[in-house]
């Protein structure tokens, strides 16, 4: 009777520590999160662009807007039919063209739209169009200059030294058999890239030509994958402890 009487003291005076380890690991995974590897992307263009960074074309027939808002380089392009029949938008004949390359059907998703109906708005969405960090040495200032921020280290390009140029050419006509359609191409570069180890949260301002890639550390996974296995002994343990 003692001897099992000790061993369950002994259980309760260790639930203080084994809580605290818990708590300690706990918070320590919170943290091994944040070893993220962030690239925000600014894109750039001649054409215009509003208070919200939209670029935005716009004739007689119709209004585009593009926004590249989100993970892994998103394009969306909201279209306004001014006229009063609908305009019908070619996907096969639509696409991206990126630093000379074209993209295989950027556009071919679930539940696309292919016409926009008589003076409404309708909005057409793109596949991520990028989904790995770029390369970037903050040594090799002859393509680049780079500034040092309190969030991370933004390097900034042109036109002509951009690593990402590209094309986004839209068919679109007011025949339901898609013939005779209007091409709207025109180009964009990323002029701007802040590589850092803030997430989206801590990122305050989120204009419409700025989107992100992410990627974890190597690091981050290893440490995560073990802190998760103690994490998991520790609350077998604990359990045990309390069930004693």
């Amino acid at each position: 009777m003692n001897s099992t009487k000790s061993l369950k003291n002994s259980g309760t005076r260790a639930l203080p520590l084994f809580k605290s380890i818990y708590l300690m690991l706990f918070a320590n995974l919170i943290l091994l999160a944040g070893c993220s590897r962030y690239q925000y992307m600014y894109v750039s263009s001649h054409l215009v662009q509003n208070d919200k960074k939209e670029f935005i074309v716009e004739n007689d027939s119709v209004q585009i807007k593009y926004t590249f808002t989100g993970e892994n380089f998103p394009l969306t392009i909201t279209l306004f039919n001014k006229l009063r029949q609908p305009i019908y938008i070619d996907l096969e004949r639509s696409t991206v063209v990126m630093n000379n390359m074209q993209m295989e059907g950027p556009f071919y998703r679930e539940n696309q739209i292919s016409f926009v109906a008589p003076l409404s708005y309708a909005t057409l969405y793109s596949n991520p169009l990028k989904d790995r960090l770029l390369e970037l040495s903050p040594k090799d200032s002859s393509m680049h200059e780079v500034t040092k921020t309190q969030l991370g280290v933004v390097y900034s390009f042109d036109e002509a030294t951009t690593p990402i140029y590209f094309r986004i050419i839209l068919a679109l006509t007011v025949n339901d058999d898609y013939s005779y359609p209007t091409f709207f191409d025109y180009s964009f570069w990323v002029s701007d890239i802040l590589q850092t180890s803030a997430g989206p949260k801590s990122i305050p301002d989120k204009p419409s030509n700025q989107f992100y890639i992410a990627k974890t550390t190597a690091t981050g996974k290893v440490l995560s994958w073990s802190g998760y296995i103690l994490l998991l002994l520790l609350s077998t343990l604990l359990l045990a402890a309390l069930g004693g």
